[in-house]
């Protein structure tokens, strides 16, 4: 009946859209993650690729810490030290939020996702790409410029683990020379990560986060518009909506994690029955659409 009550609980608590409670549930939900995070060193999890795994749960850890206190607002003193305007940065936040889909794509793709391509090989491919981007971007810059340098080293590590995997020396020459030389970060598209992690398409959202960042008049508008008086409840419905799409992508992230990597006799058993429930109930909204 406690179980019943607590997942009647969690369900009110996603329902209710208030800033300050959507605030609330993504700072406990990160707070978890955090301690999941740590069960890894704690239970002493081993794998290829573990620092990049960690890096991306950081994070995660990190945009949503950011969010919630940039949700929070500030102000800007205007000569006399009690003329005040209220900041709410809602262009930084669209950013962080753009940020965090792509982070959570990237780490349920290449350490979550039960497809044909292997979580080693993924993960090669991912890196490959990175690195040959930046390396491209460096091309005004003398090939021992330390930075330059270090990237070439980093990605001849890389081509030379990649070519030792029997996936890789297996696949057919046009494929190879996709590995070594990638379009994409990830090796299937987009749209089949969402079905797979069950998460709902982002893309629009994502679509719609990057126009804010892209557009000088976009977020130009938006600042204005969030200067004028009045649009306080605006603003507290934008920032609550993208509190809670980086709730519903935490707690997928909490629920993979645990179950993938044997952590549930951690801090996840050991969790209050209403945090496992606020867990879950974000699982099948997330499910839903």
């Amino acid at each position: 009946m406690s179980e019943q009550n607590d997942k009647i609980k969690a369900r009110l608590l996603i329902a209710d859209t208030s800033l300050i409670n959507q605030r609330e549930i993504l700072e406990k939900l990160n707070s978890f993650l955090a301690e999941c995070t740590d069960d890894l060193h704690k239970f002493g999890i081993e794998f290829e690729d573990a620092e990049l795994f960690e890096k991306l749960l950081f994070q995660i850890l990190y945009h949503n810490s950011s969010l919630t206190n940039l949700s929070k607002g500030s102000s800007i003193k205007v000569r006399d030290k009690s003329v005040k305007v209220k900041v709410d940065d809602i262009s930084a936040a669209y950013s962080l939020a753009r940020l965090q889909i792509e982070t959570f794509v990237n780490l349920c793709y290449i350490f979550f996702l039960d497809i044909d391509y292997s979580k080693n090989l993924r993960a090669y491919v991912y890196k490959i790409h990175g690195l040959r981007k930046q390396i491209d971007l460096t091309q005004k810059h003398p090939k021992d410029y330390e930075p330059v340098s270090k990237m070439r080293k980093e990605l001849a590590q890389e081509l030379k683990k990649i070519r030792k995997l029997e996936e890789f020396k297996n696949a057919s020459p046009s494929e190879r020379a996709d590995f070594i030389k990638p379009q994409h970060a990830r090796l299937i598209k987009l749209v089949e990560v969402y079905e797979s992690i069950q998460i709902g398409d982002l893309s629009r959202t994502h679509s719609l986060y990057s126009n804010h960042i892209h557009s000088e008049y976009i977020s130009i508008r938006q600042l204005i518009s969030a200067l004028k008086k009045g649009n306080e409840s605006e603003i507290s419905c934008i920032f609550s909506e993208v509190l809670l799409k980086c709730s519903r992508m935490t707690s997928l992230v909490i629920a993979n994690m645990n179950s993938q990597y044997e952590l549930k006799e951690g801090s996840y058993s050991k969790a209050p029955s209403i945090m496992i429930k606020l867990v879950e109930s974000l699982n099948e909204l997330s499910a839903k659409l």
